[in-house]
């Protein structure tokens, strides 16, 4: 008996190790990417930008040009910097798809003893994808199926610092 207490307590630390690479070598995401879009990404970048004034905010704009896109395609989101937004189409160029990321400020967390009082935490949403700082994933509808493209070496352009008050001195 006491050879099977012994075999379990050292099979425990192996078991945890095979755990946790076979966690982090596995696949970058839950959902599988697709391989043939019915569109072309020609084009993709993305922007910082800073308000110029302080309850203004800061954030990401990310582009992306699209071509050769079927009438069957539906954009839904954009996944970027474990921040998931609504891809929001550009009103004047219908080829052209901009998320954008406005940094959202810190909540307050709830400290109690009192664990009733700390239930009114709201968790973190789960960001289900592993992405590097310049990679988005796009999720769309094409044929009532939901998919999900990686796009890859997303450009950085300068950042856009918009100023305090009107250049123009016009209110």
């Amino acid at each position: 008996m006491s050879s099977t207490f012994i075999l379990t307590k050292k099979s425990i630390p192996v078991l945890l190790l095979a755990l946790c690479f076979s966690c982090a070598g596995g696949k970058d995401s839950v959902y599988a990417y697709e391989q043939e879009p019915p569109f072309a990404i020609t084009a993709s970048y993305f922007q910082k930008w800073v308000a110029g004034v302080q309850e203004g905010g800061s954030g990401v704009n990310v582009y992306l040009e699209i071509d050769a896109i079927t009438e069957e395609v539906e954009f839904r989101h954009l996944y970027f910097r474990n921040k998931k937004e609504r891809a929001v189409f550009k009103p004047t160029s219908p080829d052209k798809i901009t998320g954008y990321f406005k940094k959202a400020p810190k909540r307050d967390v709830i400290m109690d003893s009192d664990p009733t009082r700390e239930a009114n935490n709201t968790p973190k949403d789960v960001f289900p994808f592993h992405l590097k700082e310049n990679e988005a994933v796009l999720s769309f509808y094409h044929k009532g199926e939901e998919k999900y493209l990686k796009i890859t070496e997303i450009e950085e352009k300068p950042m856009i610092a918009y100023p305090s008050s009107n250049p123009n001195g016009i209110e």
